[in-house]
């Protein structure tokens, strides 16, 4: 019994460690990264300067009004549901673990929502100063499995 819990322990502090590695690393890529307008969109869309300039506005205000999760909300989600793990000592560990991971991303979900639905009424307004072949071009830079340019994918999709 003594062991089970230090191994549950044991497994809190890992995740606890690689969480905060993973946002210390968030924080710090984006503390260093330039506020300018990025060039892919220009490159890749094939953009006229009216349409650089009007898109770089959706951004900026975007970028203008976007509201950090608060750390301290991070973490009482986070200690909840270490609680929770740390209190399960049955064989149905596994489901159970399950069921409070997904809630945990809920509530994060939840807490991100204002952030998620200002990018995307920028990226349907993005889309509208768009020629279609522009647009069917845009719709394939959203959908890449890369978050180098956090204002082309965003989690606004499930």
């Amino acid at each position: 019994m003594m062991r089970r819990k230090l191994f549950i322990f044991a497994l809190a502090a890992i995740c606890l460690v690689f969480a905060s590695g993973v946002t210390v690393g968030v924080v710090g890529r984006r503390a260093f990264q330039p506020k300018i307008f990025h060039s892919v969109l220009v490159e890749e869309l094939d953009l006229t300067p009216d349409q650089r300039h009007k898109i770089q506005r959706i951004w900026d205000n975007v970028a203008e009004n976007h509201t950090p999760v608060p750390m301290s909300e991070i973490e009482k989600a986070d200690a909840q549901r270490w609680l929770a793990i740390d209190q399960l000592l049955t064989p149905q560990q596994r489901t159970q673990y399950a069921r409070i991971q997904q809630q945990f991303e809920a509530k994060m979900q939840e807490l991100d929502q204002g952030n998620r639905e200002r990018v995307a009424r920028a990226e349907e307004q993005t889309k509208q100063l768009l020629t279609p072949a522009q647009r069917e071009e845009y719709e394939r830079l959203l959908a890449r499995p890369t978050h180098d340019f956090y204002y082309l994918r965003t989690r606004t999709r499930p």
